[in-house]
């Protein structure tokens, strides 16, 4: 296990940021009222069924479920952020040991190291 070095540390700072516009313009994608309004205008002379309702209604429901996890990564990646800025980033919440670079690298926004994340899953599922 390596240490996080000074260039990693800008490696990760840029794809923090890089992933934060990703999640935002998801976001945005997602929560466009134009791309909702297609599947909700509904014409006069249209005949429609229960299905065409049911599948209507599932789109919404996925579309929602989609911004929900978009609005929790954002919020991940803006938490790494802040600990970046205060100087606790790639320190483990529960142990406070280094978090290995490797696991970083592949998961800027890890709160936890290895060892604790599989204790603290572990737990989770009771």
């Amino acid at each position: 296990m390596s240490r996080v070095t000074s260039e990693d540390r800008e490696a990760l700072r840029r794809q923090l940021e890089a992933l934060k516009h990703r999640a935002l313009d998801e976001l945005r994608r997602r929560t466009d009222p134009m791309d909702a309004i297609p599947e909700r205008v509904s014409y006069e002379h249209e005949v429609h069924n229960n299905a065409e309702d049911a599948e209507g209604e599932r789109s919404e429901d996925l579309r929602f479920a989609e911004i929900d996890i978009d609005r929790q990564r954002l919020q991940e990646i803006e938490e790494a952020q802040r600990r970046m800025m205060q100087g606790s980033y790639g320190v483990c919440i529960e142990c406070g040991e280094d978090i290995p670079r490797e696991r970083l690298m592949a998961y800027p926004t890890a709160l936890r190291c290895n060892a604790c994340r599989v204790t603290w899953e572990r737990k989770r599922r009771g």
